[in-house]
C-alpha cells in the first residue's frame, strides 16, 4: 500500500466519522487547534493531511490512529459523543462566520459581545525549530493555536508563545514565568530605528536564530542597531544583560497580555 492510498484512506476516515456523529469541519478544526480552512483542504486533498496532523485528529475523536490512518474496523468508532473539546468551542464561539483582519488574526463574535482573537501559538517544544520556520506557512499550520478574549477587535498581527526559564521571573505580580503564556504584537522591522522601549524598560519576545527569547530592552544604540536586553530575575550573575545585533534578529514582538500557567496561581 503506498503512501497516497494511505492519506486517501485516512481522509475518508475522518470524514466518515465527522459526519456520523454530525461534527462539523468548524468543530473539529477547534479540537485540534488548526485553521478550519486549512482542515477543509487536507480532508479533500487539496493540502498534505500529515501523521502528525491525523494523530491530533484521532486523539480528538478518540479512535485509535492505526484505525484512523487505515480506515479498517472503523465501524464501532462512527458513533460517539463530542469530546469536551467540541462542547466548549460550540457552546462558547457564535456560529457565526470568522471575520480575518487585514494581518490575518481571526475573530469570532462571543455570546457576551466580546471577541475571541485566534493566533498562532509557539510551545516551548517549537523553540528551536521556529527560527528555521517562520516564514514557512506549512510549518506555522501545524502549530497549535491560542485564543484570548478582547472587548473589539485589535488592529495588527499577534502571536502567542509559552515562556521558558525563570529569567524574567521576578516574584512579583508582574513577573513572567514558566509556562506562562505572553501574547506579543509584532514590530515591523521598518520600526526598529526608532525607540523600542519606554523608561525602566519594555517587554519583547525576540526571535533569531539562535532561538526564541523573553527578554526587556531597557536601552537601544540606534545608530549602531544594537538593543541592550536584560532579564526582571534579580540574580544578574546567572542572568547578566547583553547586546543583541537587530540585523541578527528575524521578529520583535512587544509583549501585551501574560497569561500565568495554571500552575503559578
Amino acid at each position: 500500500m503506498n503512501a497516497y492510498s494511505i492519506g486517501v484512506e485516512a481522509r475518508e476516515a475522518i470524514r466518515k466519522i465527522i459526519e456520523a456523529r454530525d461534527i462539523s469541519v468548524r468543530s473539529l478544526s477547534a479540537m485540534i487547534e488548526i485553521a478550519e480552512q486549512s482542515v477543509s483542504s487536507m480532508l479533500s486533498g487539496g493540502r498534505t493531511l500529515t501523521d502528525k496532523t491525523l494523530a491530533k485528529m484521532s486523539k480528538a475523536l478518540d479512535v485509535p490512529f492505526e484505525i484512523v490512518k487505515y480506515g479498517e474496523g472503523l465501524e464501532p468508532y462512527l458513533k460517539g459523543k463530542p469530546s469536551q473539546e467540541e462542547a466548549r468551542a460550540i457552546g462558547l464561539i457564535d456560529e457565526t462566520e470568522v471575520v480575518t483582519s487585514k494581518s490575518g488574526m481571526e475573530f469570532r463574535d462571543l455570546d457576551n459581545g466580546m471577541v475571541l482573537m485566534t493566533m498562532t501559538l509557539v510551545p516551548e517544544y517549537a523553540y528551536a525549530s521556529y527560527p528555521h520556520g517562520w516564514r514557512d506557512p506549512e510549518y506555522l499550520i501545524e502549530l497549535p493555536k491560542y485564543s484570548i478574549v478582547l472587548p473589539a477587535p485589535e488592529p495588527g498581527f499577534f502571536r502567542a508563545f509559552e515562556v521558558r526559564g525563570d529569567s524574567m521571573d521576578d516574584g512579583t505580580k508582574y513577573a513572567i514565568g514558566h509556562g506562562d503564556v505572553a501574547v506579543g504584537k509584532k514590530i515591523d522591522p521598518d520600526m526598529w530605528n526608532y525607540k523600542l522601549y519606554q523608561n525602566g524598560g519594555t517587554d519583547y519576545i525576540v526571535v533569531t536564530h539562535d532561538g526564541v527569547i523573553c527578554k526587556r530592552i531597557i536601552d537601544q544604540d540606534i545608530k549602531e542597531g544594537v538593543i541592550i536586553c536584560a532579564s526582571k530575575n534579580p540574580n544578574k550573575n546567572e542572568y547578566p544583560n547583553f547586546t543583541i545585533r537587530l540585523s541578527e534578529v528575524y521578529e520583535l514582538y512587544k509583549i501585551r497580555k501574560i497569561d500565568r500557567d495554571w500552575n503559578h496561581r
